[in-house]
């Protein structure tokens, strides 16, 4: 048992096995957004490096052998993955193991509205209220850090460049699916939230920040079923969708990304229950033209 302090909040990590597998992939040139042709020899260095609107984020996830940078796992990209829960939402007892991860390509932690957390506050995730998590302090969240920024000796997290790109491409989904819990209240959580950060900070604590941008995505499905085997689907989002609380979108595209937060939050989802179970699963991020 491993267990995670973000700010007042805790992920405690019970990792459970899951029963469903795919495979996805997105192809993506260079690390960072750009690409560097190779030289051709002639000397002075080689073609000079041309700005390329694709690039991929995040995708496949590994656990660290033990807690790291406060995180338990990371994309195979380098970059660093949190989970965070708030108000009347906490921990659910579930997440991905690394047999699932593999399985699935992506990585997923369940919710639960009113719930203790679980261990060392209860032998399982027991309600510790009967408040709806209906306001926007009631969240849950999986954030990712950009690639290669998750040495131990990191002080800051360099951004990703998005400066050619126009829309953002993301595998997600609420995977809670009715017939795995029947006797459970679950799959109300309809409408994610995602965030782009170009907070340069290691603890993206906002102190490095000039834009912080976000969208929220209506989800086409909720758990698995004939349209979504996984539960997951690719959703295409225009950064024009995007609107922000901090500086512009022309101000992240021209600094470039430093996270990306998936999640959803009580005020964008009247309907949630006390007590219910929602499941955040998160694959490929990517951007394009």
């Amino acid at each position: 048992m491993t267990t995670w302090n973000n700010v007042s909040r805790n992920w405690r990590g019970v990792l459970s096995p899951a029963v469903i597998g795919a495979t996805m992939a997105l192809a993506a040139c260079g690390g960072g957004g750009v690409t560097t042709p190779k030289d051709d020899g002639g000397g002075g260095g080689g073609p000079s490096v041309d700005a390329t609107p694709y690039a991929l984020f995040a995708s496949n996830y590994v656990a660290y052998a033990s807690q790291t940078n406060g995180a338990f796992l990371h994309s195979v990209q380098d970059g660093d993955v949190y989970a965070n829960f708030g108000g009347n939402i906490n921990y659910g007892c579930f997440s991905f193991n690394q047999g699932s991860m593999d399985a699935t390509q992506f990585y997923a932690i369940q919710a639960q509205a009113n719930s203790n957390g679980g261990p060392p506050d209860g032998s399982n995730c027991q309600p510790n209220s009967n408040i709806p998590p209906t306001t926007a302090a009631d969240f849950a969240l999986v954030s990712i850090k950009a690639p290669g920024t998750n040495s131990p000796n990191a002080a800051s997290v360099a951004p990703l460049d998005i400066s050619q790109s126009t829309t953002m491409l993301v595998q997600m989904g609420n995977i809670f699916t009715q017939s795995d819990v029947p006797a459970a209240v679950g799959g109300n959580a309809t409408t994610f939230t995602v965030s782009l950060n170009n907070d340069t900070s290691f603890n993206q604590d906002g102190s490095a920040q000039t834009a912080f941008c976000s969208v929220d995505q209506e989800l086409a499905v909720i758990g698995r079923s004939a349209d979504a085997p996984l539960g997951v689907l690719n959703y295409v989002i225009p950064f024009d969708s995007f609107s922000c609380t901090v500086g512009t979108m022309d101000t992240m595209k021209s600094t470039g990304v430093t996270s990306v937060t998936v999640g959803f939050s009580g005020d964008k989802n009247p309907d949630l229950q006390v007590n219910e179970l929602d499941v955040i699963a998160v694959g490929y991020v990517g951007f394009s033209k």
